[in-house]
Order: structure tokens, then sequence, then C-alpha cells
């Protein structure tokens, strides 16, 4: 009995003691899935945004860990990632080495100094600068790449890339440039090129580059005797043929040489992959340099997974690779932290005895990873070849008697869910007569569409799997810090302002949203305040000698003269400006100054949301007020969508929002129900001639509108029409719309505009009727 009872007791001991084991094993266990790698890209780049900064160079090793970042925005639409490959580029002003004197331009042997400029490595900047001029197409962003390329083109030399690294960081600039100007010799100058190249570096043989002429057998062996091909050498052309595959067109003469290249590296690359899913530095000599490497076996999974995507690569021989290494990459190089470990070193070559550990991680290497991780979801969801999941339609209905033009949300989940997918940019969206229609994922899970539905009509659309075009914006912002840091935005409408910390430490006393005119469709900001940014300083050393020189150039680069396309001449100052909250003391508005802190949140094709935070204030004897906004504009709206809280309120507070009335016009105020608007006559009525129309609405609820004037106007500024809602409490979140319009453009009288007013909130009231079929 008692020998019954003690092998009881130990069986059960047994079991107490493995279940803390199976535990910790079923805790490793990492879902695979494309949701659980759409995670990860948001993981890996989130820990590699918040503890790097921007502001580095354009040099190769930044650039590459851009082409990843690009890649990850380019399939989950996160404005972060936008952001922050902005930031870069503005930082190193669109160019790679900036040597401005071509006849200084060099190449011919490996150099960091800024007369590199028709290096390879000085770049591969170019290829995120060209990604970002697709969506906002302003001239300055790829103007020095054409410089550089062109001149390249236009010389007879070839031998531009006699390095493998060089084969990623410039062949897809040329591809890139074919693609946005249509212009073949950069195709052609990318053949000659690469010819040299591959005769230069590629065995037959072995179907592998070597790094350079140094490495070359027999001239160069392994310690044990055998050819030497470098891991992220044969990664950097690997990767690079996959980016030149994916926008050189199949018609293209040459397209065969570049696919042939493409298939014999990746069935040679498959040979050389570890039992434990990596590859060595040497690729055919594990000893020379042993144990695993990422950097490689990631631009290796990135091209394989590439090629299987595109139909290029048989699955069944590849897949079965790819889970090797995508299994080292997610369990083994991604690192708890977000952090991607074992990358080798900037180097050339496989190194004898250097051991690479968790800690060995790169900027180049965390982008190489990106591109394998977005190539990974589209695999996994089967996102780019043909699908067995058929495609499925929307209707959105209109059950008012108007017709109502608007950007729709859909539910991101329903759409995912029908067409099987985790998640991402990774279907097509058209209309009615089967054109391709841009679409855009918020942060608050919703897909947006535009639509114009007829009234009782139905607009319908078909959604399936695939590989959506690149967007043109429509919408879009960002903060300019070469201005105090204004948060500029704009629409296909109208464009607007407010002011940052930087003008606040100036002193000025501007505080309301400033509204800038345009009578385009396209897009003005950023070209506006790139021509300000870089006139300042000739205008400034022409005023030293000839003034009327400098005012005449002043005058004809200025966003606040009209060179045809719309300006700035709206007053703001101390005021509400257009569309401002601010609480109440009795009857005096307690103006809010510049915004402390912001996150973009959404930013284009169709919706730009940006999230404000300000500075404390004082009000009723409550010390530490502070102010939020969440502020969106989409496509085709005069109206902006403000959402205003604020905390640390002891006791109730009257709110209001509205516009400033000018002392030149005080009787062109319209107070509604629930809106006020304004015919302002700009900051120059006799000059200009002309009217902005502006409005504050508010369609839940306002407790009252009036005009509230100054007994001693200043400034031109003579009062506000505002909207006030009683008692507002902490934290209750209130929502209201602004907006303006210019009588030069869409919106001619102020009895359009208050149509325009009238429509838009019956819109509001009359939401569309959603249905997934």
């Amino acid at each position: 009995m008692k020998t019954l009872k003690t092998i009881f007791a130990l069986s059960l001991c047994m079991m107490l003691l493995t279940l803390p084991i199976e535990a910790k094993q079923k805790a490793k266990t990492k879902d695979t899935s494309a949701s659980s790698v759409l995670k990860m890209i948001e993981k890996v780049n989130s820990h590699w945004q918040s503890t790097n900064s921007p502001e580095v160079n354009a040099f190769w090793d930044n650039a590459a860990y851009f082409t990843g970042n690009i890649e990850a925005y380019r399939l989950t639409g996160n404005a972060k990632y936008l952001e922050y490959s902005d930031k870069w580029a503005r930082y190193n002003k669109w160019q790679g080495a900036t040597e401005a004197d071509p006849t200084k331009w060099l190449y011919k042997k490996y150099g960091e100094d800024q007369q590199h400029v028709l290096f390879g490595d000085w770049q591969i900047c170019f290829q995120t600068y060209i990604d970002m001029y697709e969506m906002n197409p302003n001239a300055y962003k790829i103007a020095r790449a054409k410089e550089v390329m062109d001149s390249e083109c236009a010389s007879s030399a070839t031998d531009y890339w006699y390095w493998s690294d060089a084969l990623y960081m410039v062949m897809p600039v040329m591809t890139k440039l074919y693609k946005v100007t249509g212009n073949k010799m950069y195709l052609d100058k990318l053949y000659k090129n690469f010819s040299y190249a591959d005769n230069l570096m590629y065995d037959k043989d072995s179907h592998l580059y070597y790094r350079d002429a140094k490495y070359i057998y027999p001239e160069h062996k392994t310690v044990k005797g055998n050819k030497d091909f470098w891991s992220r050498g044969d990664g950097w052309v690997f990767a690079g043929l996959a980016k030149v595959l994916q926008d050189m067109p199949k018609s293209y003469e040459h397209y065969s040489y570049f696919l042939q290249r493409f298939k014999e590296l990746a069935s040679s690359i498959a040979k050389c992959q570890q039992k434990k899913g990596y590859w060595t530095r040497s690729l055919l000599d594990a000893e020379e340099a042993n144990g695993p490497e990422t950097s490689g076996t990631a631009f290796f999974t990135y091209g394989l997974l590439w090629g299987m995507n595109h139909g290029i690569l048989d699955v069944a021989t590849y897949k079965p690779v790819v889970d090797k290494s995508w299994n080292y990459l997610s369990n083994v190089a991604l690192q708890n932290d977000g952090s991607v470990g074992y990358v080798q070193p900037i180097g050339e070559k496989a190194i004898k005895g250097q051991q690479l550990t968790a800690k060995n991680i790169s900027n180049f290497g965390t982008g190489a990873f990106l591109l394998a991780a977005c190539e990974k979801v589209r695999f996994d969801d089967n996102s780019v070849s043909a699908s067995n999941i058929k495609p499925f339609e929307v209707d959105i209905k209109n059950k008012d008697n108007n017709l109502y033009h608007k950007v729709v949300e859909l539910d991101a989940k329903t759409v995912f869910d029908k067409l099987g997918i985790s998640g991402g940019r990774q279907f097509i969206v058209k209309n009615a007569v089967g054109q391709e229609v841009p679409y855009q994922l918020t942060y608050d899970g919703k897909i947006l569409i535009e639509a114009s539905v007829r009234p009782l009509g139905t607009a319908s659309f078909i959604i399936s799997k695939g590989l959506p075009a690149t967007p043109k914006n429509y919408v879009y912002g960002r903060q300019y810090p070469e201005r105090v840091d204004d948060i500029g935005w704009e629409n296909d409408r109208c464009a607007y302002r407010l002011y940052g910390p930087a003008l606040q430490r100036t002193g000025e006393d501007a505080y309301g949203n400033d509204v800038w005119l345009k009578n385009v469709p396209d897009l003005v900001e950023e070209d506006r305040y790139h021509t300000e940014d870089i006139m300042k300083e000739p205008i400034a050393e022409l005023k030293k000698t000839d003034k009327e020189g400098a005012d005449a150039l002043e005058e004809a680069t200025s966003y606040h003269y009209d060179h045809g396309y719309g300006f700035d001449c709206y007053k703001v100052g101390p005021t509400l400006g257009c569309g401002t909250p601010a609480l109440l003391d009795g009857d005096k508005i307690i103006f809010p100054y510049c915004y402390k802190d912001y996150e973009i949140l959404d930013n284009g094709p169709l919706r730009f949301t940006v999230s404000l935070t300000y500075n404390p204030s004082k009000i009723k004897g409550d010390n530490n007020v502070i102010e939020h906004r969440l502020l969106s504009l989409d496509k085709g709206s005069n109206f902006n969508k403000q959402t205003v809280w604020y905390d640390g309120l002891t006791k109730p507070c009257d709110l209001c929002a509205g516009v400033v009335i000018h002392s030149e016009d005080t009787t062109s105020v319209v107070l509604g129900k629930n809106y006020v608007q304004y015919a302002d006559p700009t900051d120059n009525p006799k000059g200009q001639n002309f009217q902005i129309y502006v409005g504050t609405l508010f369609p839940d609820f306002v407790s009252s509108t009036k005009k509230l004037m100054y007994e001693n106007p200043t400034r031109g500024n003579a009062g506000h029409a505002i909207g006030i809602i009683k008692d507002y409490k902490s934290g209750e979140k209130y929502t209201y719309y602004f907006g303006a319009a210019w009588s030069k453009y869409d919106c001619l009288s102020q009895e359009e505009w208050q149509i325009r007013i009238n429509s838009y909130l019956n819109s509001l009231k009359s939401p569309f009727e959603i249905s997934y079929k």
C-alpha cells in the first residue's frame, strides 16, 4: 500500500513539475499568421523609430533602412512611417552627396565625401525620395535624383557599379525614375551598367555574385580553398533584382535578362541555406564565418517571397526554404523589444572568427527585415497572385432626396474578413465602370473611399485581393519646423495652418487657425513653404545692395502674393481665426496659444487627421486646464471635423468656437441656430477685391450663437461670431465643423456659401447606408 501511495505521490510531483515547463513551451510558441507578422512589423518599426532620430545623413546604411520603412508604409498605411521618412528626406534636402559642381563628381573609388555624387552609396536615398514624390509630386523632391542620374545616363561610361551592393543601391532608382517619367533612357542605362557589373562579378558556374573584383576565384579563396561569395553581397543583388522586376515593364527588351539572373540566383541561394534556416556569411563555406547572419538572410527571404508572390518562383520548391528562414528571422533574429539582431556590422566579406549576437543591430538590417516581413504578409494572405477568394460588392445607398458627395467609412475588419486577409493594403477597389479608385486605411479601423451618390441612388464598388496602385494624395499635412512649427494641412478645396511651439517662443500672439486660399485641386502647401524657405537667404542678401530688386523677388516667390493658384491673405493674430475652440470666462475668450505636442494619425490620400495637445492654461481658479483636439479633413470637403475636450476643470465652464470678424466688414455675418458664417474681406480689401467665406457648424448641439464684439477693436479685429456650449464639463468631447471657401474658386458668393453650409449639415443628418454583398 505504501508503495502504491509513494508511486502516486511521485507521479503527481512529476506532473506538477512538468506543467510549468509545458506552459513555458506554449508561451514560446509564436503566432506565425499574417496577422502576427503585421504586429511584428509594427513592433520592429516602432522600436526603431522610437530609439533613432530620422535626422541622419543619406548615406547607404541609413537609406537602406528607409527602403524598408517606406515598404512598411506602403503595406500598412501607418502615417507615422511616412512622417519619419519625410523628416529624413527634408533633413537631407532631398539630396545624396551635395557637391554642386558636376566636374567634381566622383565614383571610381570608394568615398563618403560630398564629391562622390556618382557613387552608388549616395544614390540609394533617391529610391525613397521617388516613392514619396509619387504620393505628393513636388518637383523639388526628385530634382537632385534626376540631375544626378541624368548625368550618369548621358555618360558613355558603364563602370559605375563595380561592387555588388550598388546593384541594390542604384538599380531600383533607375526603374523608379522610369516609372514616374516614362523616359526609357533610365532602363537602357540600367541595362548597360548592369551588364558591366554582371560580367565583372557573376560566377556562371555557381550562379552567384562575388562582392567585387577583389574576391574573384581563384585569386581569392576561403581558408579551405573554396569560392567566397559574401551573403549580404548576394542579398543586395537578389533584393535589387526583385525591386527592378517590380517596376520594369515586361515589354522592355531586356526584361528577360534580369528575370534569368533572378531565377538563377534564387536556385543557388536555396541550395546554400543552413539547416536552421539562416545563411552563413560565406555562402559556399559555412566554416569561413560560422553562425547565423540576419541581413543576408532577410534579403534572401524578401526576394524569394517576392518571386513566389509574383508567380516567378515555384511555391512548392521555395516555400520550404522560406518557412525555415522566416522561422529564424521571427524566432531568433527578432528580439522581445522589437530589435533585430545577428546583423553583421558594416563590411564587405565573411570574417573568420567574427561572432554575432542579438546585440548586433543595424539600420540596414532592420530595413531588410521589414522588406521580408511585408512580403511575408502578402504571401500568407495570397494577396498578390490569383486567389480563390472572390471579389465582393459594396453598395452605398443614399436615402435622401439630395445628391451627396463625400468620403465614406467602411469597416476594415469586415472587408478583411470577406477577403480572407489579415489587414493592410492588400486589395483593390474599383468603381462601377471598372476603374481602380484610391482608398485609405485609417488609424481607427476604417477604410475610406470617395463616393458620389445620386438622390435615392446607389453607388457600387468591387473589392478584390491585389496590389493597389500607389495613390496620389488629395489630402496631406505635416509639421513645418522651417516655419516656426506650423501644422499645415490641405485638401483639394482649401488649405489651413495652426501655430506651434517655435512661434510661441517668439512671443508673437497668433492663436487661431489660418486659411490659405487655393483655386486648384492640387496640393500647394509643400511647394509654397519650400519656395519661401529657400528664398529667404537670397532675398536677405539682395536687400543689402538692391532693396527694389529684393522686393520684386519676394513678390515673385512669396505665398503672400497670388501666383495663379492662391495665396495667404487671411488675418489671424490674437483671434480665433477660422474655427478655433476656446473656453469663456463670462464674455472673455480665453484664447489657446500654440500647440505643445502633436501626432499625425492619418495622412492621405483621402483624409488627414492630427491629434493636438496644448499647454496648461488658467481659468476661473483652475490653473492646469489642458486642451486636446482631434482634427481631420477629407477630400472634397470645405469643412474640417474637430473634436475638442479639456482636462483639469473642477467646475463647469462655457465653451465656444467660431470665426473672427474684421473691422473692414462687420456686417457680412450670418448667425444660424447651429452655425455661424462670415464673408471675410481679406487682409487687403481694396487690393484683393474678393471675399473669403468662413464658417463654424454645430450639427449636434449648441446653446446659442452670437456676435461678441470688442469695445475697442485692435489690429483690425472687431470681434467674433461664435457658438456657445453652456456648462461644458471636464473631459467631455465636443465635435463641431469649420471651414472656408474662396470667391475666386469653388464658391462664388456668400449665398453659395450658405447653400454649401446647408447641404453639409443635411448630409451629416443623412448618412449613407452601406451593405456588403
